[in-house]
């Protein structure tokens, strides 16, 4: 049983492990495709930063895994936002998938589904939602409230139309298991297998330009 647990640590604390002809753990984001055309991205093997990313552009980080890949899955994911506009239109938006390597608002505005995760203004503070997009039915979850410049580290999983993130403090309350110390937002998502992943996503609906800089990390794909 040691020489088991040593090995999932391995694992998840190092690289990757084939399944077919895809992978699971943790993703280099080196490896993705970059699209960044206002030029505000930088990619690392580990961490992807946005800097004063702005609403009305387009910027993502993909990945293609092949046609129905993700059903039920676990990812795991590390978000800190440092900056972002107050007015609850700007959101930082990661862990997305799709069937298109496209902008979030395109593939929405163009009828289609997606699900992704954001850090945005809600009410009163900021806070991690799930955004599903549903044959261009745009729905939100929102959970408890975090403080910008905090890591926060998420393990969001789905099983049929309901997806789970439970939002934890440490990394370490994380790999315990258990409910998130900060929150579990459950939502209720689109029936559809996916394609592609994003570490970080844009959703362009040409709003006035907003400054939204942090960064996502450490992007684990659990099963």
């Amino acid at each position: 049983m040691r020489k088991l647990l040593l090995l999932i640590l391995v694992f998840l604390t190092i690289g990757w492990t084939s399944v077919g002809n895809q992978y699971v753990g943790r993703q280099f984001f080196n490896l993705f495709n970059e699209t960044d055309g206002p030029g505000k991205v930088t990619v690392t093997n580990n961490v992807i930063t946005l800097t004063n990313g702005d609403r009305d552009e387009d910027y993502y980080v993909t990945k293609d895994f092949g046609s129905n890949y993700f059903g039920n899955f676990k990812h795991w994911v590390d978000v800190n936002v440092t900056a972002i506009t107050a007015d609850g239109n700007s959101s930082f938006y990661f862990d997305a998938i799709s069937n298109a390597d496209d902008d979030l608002y395109d593939i929405d505005a163009a009828g289609g589904d997606c699900i992704f995760l954001g850090v945005g203004r809600v009410g009163a503070g900021y806070r991690v939602g799930i955004y599903n997009v549903d044959g261009g039915a745009l729905t939100l979850s929102t959970g408890g409230t975090i403080t910008l410049g905090s890591p926060s580290y998420i393990s969001s999983s789905r099983a049929g139309t309901v997806l789970t993130a439970e939002v934890y403090s440490t990394a370490a309350l994380r790999s315990a298991g258990g409910a998130g110390d900060v929150d579990t937002i459950t939502h209720t998502v689109v029936n559809t297998t996916f394609q592609w992943i994003y570490g970080l996503g844009s959703y362009n609906h040409a709003g006035t330009a907003k400054d939204i800089t942090g960064t996502v990390s450490n992007l684990i794909i659990v099963y």
